[in-house]
């Protein structure tokens, strides 16, 4: 209220005296009803304008009862007054001077009132009713309910179950953003339910549906049209569980109408999103603090294997960097099969300039891995030549499962059947000339064999060749001359060829110009050799020789068993916090590189499952070890897997045994298309960047079945380093801004 002393202007330049009086419009040549309360007679009259305008003069004459105002030049006083002197009276102020015409005259100064009238009594007694059945109204509402950023909706008939349609103001709208969490309290039942905003904010009119002719008519003539309708928001929860004594259970009912909804604090969205752990892999969409974490050592994550699925730009790279540079952080051996070379150079910080404003912004330094080591085919190069920690690397050919060769070199029926009979011949010739077994422990190491998953020891191709080279020489036609000039008349002395052949050759036989060249210690004793091939005698001359054509092949690889080049150091390469880069940047071969990785993973499953055997054995922890396998499309897919049964059952052996050993795998493509469903299902966690193929959208829904509907809806759309997260340790799907890789990454084309 103003104060009486100091009346409060009303902007006209007259002090307001209580309630608002009926003005007439400026223009109006009507004076305005007078007041109740006349003023004293004599007193001048107050102009008073309309709320907002200035107090100028009105266009219109003066309204009756006011006090003077001198006319314009020229024209006579009022009509029924008497005409005013020239000369004024003593004490008082004559007329104003003539004013030319060009300049309107002069308004006569109006004195301020200095009275503020007061409320009628009536009208105090109806503000102070007013005042108490407020008080009444709102001394029963919960105090709670000024927290509430909304209230649960009607259900229609197009309502789903476990979604929930929540309504707010139009200023709490900004609140209720995409993946917040919120808690509904339904008073009605006492009942407390989690859920999870899925589908909005939307915004619609009060007064009319969005849709309606004049909501739509408001909204295009923007530009003519200051008015608009007020609105309010609308968005839709997916309901996580029900809370019962502390626990989130699966919710048997719904929330009522009207049940208010009030935001979680980050501390608490945290605990049941299921965000906690060392590792951070990025920022939850629709949260400024919460980061998506999870436990390195916890073994329902990385062990559970992961799969790193998008298109060419959506991100997957710098995904991959950032999880090497965090895994090793956290003392994770981390082994990446890398086909482009893309992080042969991690070691090193981050030089790229959007990496590193993205790094500013989040409050982090670029950084490089510690302990790299670089292991490349003996005979090919490095994208990084010239770092410190390098190690070429063959092969060995009696780790190859012989099934799993087979496979590879893509035999036919006739092909594989003659290579498994040369394998056989190779193995016993191993015994003869005393290469393997030489002790018991080896001969129970025979015993115990199982070729599906491994070959035999101490077998070259080298030793496969020369027994392939003897069949195809006992098949020509000097092989079947020699056979038969060395057949004895009766059936005694042909079983005993081996021994007389054994027994005749004391030293290396000088080999005949006509017999095949031999050059692994079969050649010291070709006899035997030729002795051993005709035990198991075989036919069709061109299969063998198709054969020994594709085993020179993979011979000239130069693979297996390189001069001195040494093999795989596994047991270095799962040593805590080291990186090692297997670079096959240098092959150009799928098929080369299919035979890399998969010796590989068998000597890491191996090693491993030896090192988690001793760690129990003496009550320690095995060094958790995470295996990226980059391109796996070219080495799992579904072309490949029909082909290579054998070697899809090591791969799955080792996902499903390594989830024990503390082996996890994560599988890196952009064609995801091209995995088998097999692949597919041995995946529990996943990292979804932009895909754009519906059909590819609908094909992994139904393997990732746990991400519902609305976050697959916003894939097609992800911006570049976004992406949806599922890992089984989090409550529900995320959408992730994955943070930048500190890390140094070679851009590939």
């Amino acid at each position: 209220m103003a104060d009486e002393k100091t009346p409060k202007s009303s902007g006209t330049g007259v002090p307001s005296t209580g309630p608002a009086r009926p003005v007439a419009p400026q223009g109006n040549s009507r004076a305005a009803p007078p007041p109740a309360s006349t003023p004293p007679r004599g007193a001048p009259a107050r102009p008073v304008a309309p709320m907002g305008q200035n107090a100028s003069r009105p266009a219109g004459p003066a309204p009756r009862g006011t006090g003077r105002v001198a006319p314009p030049p020229g024209e006579g006083p009022p009509r029924g007054e008497p005409a005013r002197s020239s000369q004024s009276a003593p004490g008082r102020a004559g007329p104003p001077p003539a004013t030319p015409r060009s300049q309107p005259p002069r308004e006569p100064e109006v004195p301020r009132n200095e009275v503020v009238r007061p409320l009628p009594d009536s009208v105090l007694g109806e503000f102070e009713e007013f005042g108490h059945q407020a008080d009444e109204a709102t001394a029963g509402l919960d105090p709670e309910l000024e927290k509430a950023v909304g209230f649960t909706h009607f259900d229609t008939p197009s309502s789903q179950d476990n979604l929930v349609t929540v309504l707010t103001t139009r200023n709490d709208l900004h609140l209720l953003a995409s993946q917040t969490l919120v808690r509904v309290k339904s008073h009605e039942d006492k009942r407390s339910y989690l859920g999870l905003v899925v589908r909005g904010p939307f915004a619609e009119p009060d007064a009319v549906s969005a849709n309606s002719t004049i909501a739509v008519g408001v909204v295009v003539q923007g530009k003519k049209l200051t008015y608009t309708f007020d609105y309010h928001g609308r968005a839709e929860i997916e309901i996580l569980g029900e809370e019962s004594n502390g626990k989130l259970v699966p919710p048997g009912r719904r929330p009522r109408p009207k049940s208010p909804v009030f935001l979680l604090d980050d501390a608490e969205s945290e605990h049941v999103l299921g965000m906690s752990g060392d590792l951070c892999l990025g920022m939850v969409v629709g949260y400024d603090y919460m980061e998506a974490r999870f436990h390195p050592m916890d073994k329902s994550v990385l062990p559970r294997h992961t799969g790193i699925i998008g298109t060419t730009g959506g991100g997957k790279s710098t995904t991959v960097a950032t999880l090497i540079h965090r895994a090793q952080e956290a003392g994770i051996a981390t082994i990446i099969f890398d086909v482009e070379g893309e992080y042969t150079h991690v070691d090193k910080p981050t030089d790229d300039p959007a990496m590193l404003e993205a790094l500013k912004r989040r409050g982090q330094k670029p950084q490089g891995v510690k302990e790299l080591h670089i292991h490349h085919l003996m005979g090919r190069d490095s994208r990084n030549p010239r770092h410190k920690n390098l190690h070429p690397f063959a092969l060995n050919f009696s780790s190859l499962s012989p099934f799993a060769i087979a496979e590879i070199l893509d035999l036919s029926d006739a092909q594989r059947e003659r290579f498994h009979k040369a394998y056989d011949v190779t193995k016993l010739l191993l015994e003869d000339f005393g290469v393997f077994p030489r002790t018991p422990e080896e001969r129970q190491q025979v015993l115990e064999l199982d070729e599906l998953s491994t070959g035999y020891p101490r077998m070259t191709i080298q030793h496969l060749l020369d027994v392939v080279s003897t069949y195809i020489y006992s098949l020509s036609d000097e092989g079947k001359a020699e056979t038969k000039s060395r057949a004895k008349p009766t059936s005694r002395k042909q079983a005993s060829l081996l021994e007389t052949e054994d027994a005749e050759s004391d030293g290396p036989e000088p080999l005949q110009a006509h017999l095949p060249t031999l050059y692994s210690e079969f050649r010291n004793n070709f006899g035997r050799v030729m002795g051993r091939v005709m035990a198991h005698a075989s036919r069709n001359e061109i299969s063998w020789k198709t054969l020994a054509g594709k085993l020179h092949y993979l011979r000239r690889l130069k693979l297996f068993d390189v001069g001195s080049a040494p093999g795989v150091d596994y047991d270095s390469m799962l040593t805590a916090g080291r990186v090692s880069v297997i670079d096959l940047s240098d092959t150009d071969s799928p098929q080369l590189n299919n035979l890399v990785i998969a010796d590989i993973l068998r000597g890491l499953q191996e090693t491993q499952e030896a090192r988690y055997q001793r760690a129990n054995e003496q009550g320690q922890s095995v060094t958790p070890v995470l295996i990226i396998i980059e391109e796996a499309h070219e080495f799992l897919s579904a072309n490949r897997i029909s082909q290579m049964p054998v070697l899809f059952e090591q791969v799955a052996k080792i996902a499903k045994r390594g989830r024990k050993r503390w082996l996890g795998l994560v599988f890196v493509t952009q064609l995801p298309q091209h995995l088998p469903n097999e692949v597919l299902g041995l995946l529990n966690n996943f990292i979804i960047h932009k895909i754009t193929d519906s059909t590819v959208i609908s094909r992994m829904q139904k393997t990732a079945g746990t991400i519902d509907e609305s976050l697959w809806n916003r894939v097609s759309r992800l911006a570049p380093g976004q992406a949806l997260v599922s890992f089984s340790n989090f409550t529900r799907p995320l959408m992730v801004a994955v943070d930048p890789a500190p890390v140094k990454r070679l851009l590939v084309e």
